[in-house]
């Protein structure tokens, strides 16, 4: 299981869609800052260079609700989030700040944070120390990803021949990932379809999921069958919207190695799909399907780099690692401060900052 390590009392979580991007790469000395001023950080295999930056700002106004705002123009370009506001909550004796869904990327390389610092910011220490750890805020532990519920949709129709039994080894591998990133804290659900479409209910036990898969009704390899594609996708959407689980995040994840010749109203359907709130991740294996497109398959994913291809079942199940990667890597930071108030039109807001330590990582 992978852990990381935080420098602040606040929490860093993974799981996966619409998405903001931020500013550029600059704690730039604006009167605000000390580009040189950022700590070496407390884990391995990354640098002081690999470091990843979001702002934010924190005010608690007596009388007015606590709010934080990012600040977008003096944060890294490479964080990207769901939107600038959010409103802590007070629990017991603090004030408790939550930043879900932030995803580390740009245009070539997601990036997995090894370990974060958190720092509040005052313009009346020194120059070169103006960022720095609260101490009565500090509380170091380590931490698993973000809870999320994952809907996983497989095409195991008579098509796949002989692989088909790797394709269901590889979901069963891809739920057990899920659950050791996140101490079973997480929830996976099925979708199992062919020319029947069957649902099956979301858990965090592997035991469920290796029974599901068993369970289904796979048609006979040498028989002619068809793919409700479109149809097992919008079953697991449907399944997303109806959960109430208490998750971060909830995101689907489709596999075929075909097209969607068996779904009625298919057009309908994939725009239906494509209108989906919910982050939709597609892996597609090249070479089975005769009526195999690659670009369909692209527009059902939310974003061009949520697709990727095999062209063989032994590739296979490095593309599902892959998407296994990129929805394990969607952080939430939970800050927890006092519930300390301070007085509008005199307090200034307090500025933070959430150093993430990257490294970069790269679908091929």
């Amino acid at each position: 299981m992978k852990t990381l390590k935080l420098s602040f009392s606040f929490l860093i979580l993974a799981f996966l869609p619409a998405f903001l991007l931020t500013g550029c790469k600059k704690d730039d000395d604006n009167g605000n800052a000390n580009p040189k001023e950022i700590p070496a950080p407390e884990c391995e295999g990354v640098t002081i260079d690999d470091a990843i930056i979001l702002r934010f700002d924190y005010t608690n106004y007596a009388g007015q609700q606590p709010t934080v705002v990012i600040d977008k123009g003096s944060s890294d370009d490479r964080v990207i989030f769901d939107t600038t506001h959010y409103t802590p909550v007070q629990i017991d004796n603090k004030i408790v700040v939550s930043i879900p869904n932030i995803r580390l990327s740009d245009d070539e390389f997601n990036y997995i944070a090894e370990c974060v610092t958190i720092e509040e910011f005052d313009d009346t220490r020194p120059s070169n120390d103006r960022w720095f750890v609260q101490t009565e805020f500090k509380n170091q532990r380590e931490f698993s990803e973000t809870k999320l519920a994952t809907m996983l949709c497989l095409d195991v129709s008579s098509s796949l021949g002989e692989d088909r039994e790797l394709v269901k080894q590889y979901a069963i591998d891809f739920a057990e990932q899920v659950y050791e990133t996140t101490s079973n804290e997480s929830y996976v659900g099925l979708v199992l379809f062919a020319d029947t479409v069957i649902t099956y209910p979301f858990t965090n036990d592997l035991d469920d999921i290796i029974a599901a898969i068993n369970s289904f009704p796979y048609p006979d390899l040498d028989a002619q069958t068809f793919t409700r594609l479109s149809d097992g996708i919008l079953a697991g959407l449907t399944a997303l919207e109806e959960t109430n689980l208490d998750v971060a995040d909830k995101v689907l994840v489709a596999f075929t190695d075909g097209n969607d010749n068996g779904s009625n109203n298919p057009t309908v359907n994939q725009q239906t799909i494509k209108e989906s709130s919910f982050r939709r991740y597609m892996i597609g294996l090249k070479g089975k399907g005769l009526e195999y497109n690659t670009n369909y398959l692209k527009g059902l994913a939310s974003d061009d780099i949520f697709f990727v291809e095999a062209e063989n079942a032994i590739d296979l199940q490095d593309r599902f690692n892959d998407i296994n990667e990129l929805i394990a890597n969607i952080y939430t930071i939970i800050y927890n401060r006092s519930t300390q108030t301070f007085t509008e039109g005199i307090d200034e807001p307090i500025k933070l900052r959430a150093i993430f330590y990257a490294r970069p990582y790269k679908i091929e």
